[in-house]
């Protein structure tokens, strides 16, 4: 019963040893999330939160936060959307441009199924639509 005893230890710190040394030499993905902040995402303005909430649930990843009308925040390790209220039309002309769009890995549009701004110019993007 000691040499199983022994072994299972062994194979215990081998296989902990191997995890912790692939996840702290991983790479950091950077986010770039942008809100739509028009008067169409009242009606879903509660869930924005979850929805970012959701988002930053990822390990390993840093986040910058944005509306379409200007920077919320740069890169820090959560989604915080506070101060920001949803009015005036939307457009999504430039969001692509900043210098965290730029530099991200992953870049996120939050918004509105009812929308009827063009989303077709940012290719590449993931488009998560809130049913209001």
């Amino acid at each position: 019963m000691k040499p199983l005893a022994i072994w299972l230890a062994v194979v215990a710190v081998v296989f902990g040893g191997y995890a912790l040394i692939t996840s702290a030499t991983r790479d950091t993905t950077q986010v770039f999330v942008v809100v739509d902040s028009s008067f169409q995402m009242r009606p879903v303005w509660t869930d924005v939160q979850l929805e970012l909430d959701r988002i930053d649930d990822e390990d390993h990843a840093e986040f910058a936060l944005a509306t379409e009308k200007g920077p919320v925040h740069s890169w820090q390790p959560e989604l915080t959307l506070v101060g920001v209220d949803a009015f005036a039309p939307c457009t999504f002309d430039g969001i692509d441009q900043s210098p965290e769009a730029t530099a991200a890995d992953e870049r996120i549009l939050i918004t509105t199924s009812a929308n009827t701004c063009d989303t077709s110019a940012l290719a590449g993007w993931e488009i998560v639509e809130l049913d209001p």
